[in-house]
C-alpha cells in the first residue's frame, strides 16, 4: 500500500483512494465494489477502517449498499465544488481534514459597533482574528477565503499554527474540555470585490457566497465565529434526504 499521511484519518485516505479508483473506472458506475474482505487485503487495513471509508462514500452518494446484493458504485464522485456539504459535525471534520487553511494574518481585536453586532456579542469582548486562504489538499486554486474570530479564552489554540489541517472547533474542544453543542450556520449571496477578488483570483464583482458559523459551548458562550467567502463556481451545496424505514 502507498505511503499514508499521518495527519489525515486513515478511513478518509482509504475513501479517497476508493473514489480515485471509481473515477479511473477501476470500479465503474453500476458495478459492485469488491467485498469487505477483499478491500481489507488490498489496502492492508482493518475491517473497521474499510467500513468507515465505505460509509463516507455512501454519505457522499458515491456508493449504495443492499443486503444480499453488495455495495454498488452509484457515481464517479465529484470535484472540489461538490465536496462541501457541512450538514453535520462529521461533515465539518471531513472538510477540515481534506483541506488546508493557510493563515496570512492574526490580530487581536475588540468587538465594537458593527463587529459586535455581527458576532452578536456584548461590545468590548476581545477576540483573535485569523484569516487566510483555504485549499483542498494537492490543489493550487484556493477554495475560499476563511476568517475566524476566537474568544479570548481560547486564543492560545492558534499559537504557532500557520497552516490549519484540522477542524478549529475540535481543537477548541480539546483545549477547553468542553463540547461545542450547537453550530449556527447562515449562507447569503454576495459580490466579491477588492482584495478578496484578487486573492481568490476572480473578476471584481463576481458572484460569491458568504457562509458564517457561530460555535456555541454547552454554556451558550460563543467560542468561535467563522466566515467563509466562496466564488459560486467553486461551491455546490448538496444534501441527501433518506426515506424513513417502513
Amino acid at each position: 500500500m502507498a505511503h499514508l499521511n499521518r495527519d489525515t484519518p486513515l478511513y478518509l485516505q482509504i475513501a479517497h483512494r476508493l473514489e480515485q479508483r471509481i473515477r479511473d473506472e477501476v470500479y465503474p458506475v453500476g458495478s459492485l465494489l469488491p467485498t469487505e474482505a477483499e478491500l481489507v487485503e488490498a489496502f492492508q487495513v482493518s475491517r473497521h477502517t474499510v467500513r468507515q471509508a465505505i460509509e463516507q462514500l455512501k454519505r457522499n452518494g458515491i456508493l449504495s449498499a443492499r443486503k444480499g446484493v453488495g455495495t454498488k458504485v452509484e457515481s464517479r464522485g465529484s470535484d472540489a465544488s461538490t465536496r462541501f456539504r457541512g450538514q453535520s459535525r462529521h461533515d465539518l471534520f471531513d472538510f477540515s481534514n481534506e483541506s488546508e487553511l493557510h493563515f496570512e494574518t492574526k490580530t487581536e481585536v475588540i468587538a465594537r459597533g458593527a463587529l459586535a453586532e455581527e458576532l452578536q456579542v456584548t461590545a468590548g469582548r476581545k477576540f483573535t482574528h485569523a484569516a487566510g486562504l483555504r485549499y483542498f489538499k494537492g490543489e493550487d486554486v484556493p477554495f475560499c477565503w476563511n476568517e475566524a474570530y476566537l474568544d479570548e479564552s481560547v486564543k492560545e489554540v492558534l499559537q504557532g499554527v500557520d497552516v490549519l489541517r484540522k477542524a478549529l472547533f475540535q481543537m477548541i474542544e480539546n483545549y477547553t474540555g468542553e463540547r461545542i453543542t450547537s453550530i449556527h450556520q447562515e449562507l447569503k449571496p454576495i459580490q466579491i470585490e477588492g482584495m478578496l477578488a484578487e486573492k481568490l483570483d476572480v473578476i471584481p464583482g463576481s458572484l460569491g457566497l458568504r457562509m458564517t458559523r457561530r460555535y456555541l459551548s454547552s454554556r451558550g458562550r460563543m467560542l468561535e465565529y467563522a466566515i467563509q467567502t466562496l466564488p459560486t463556481e467553486r461551491f455546490n451545496y448538496r444534501t441527501i434526504l433518506l426515506a424513513d424505514e417502513q
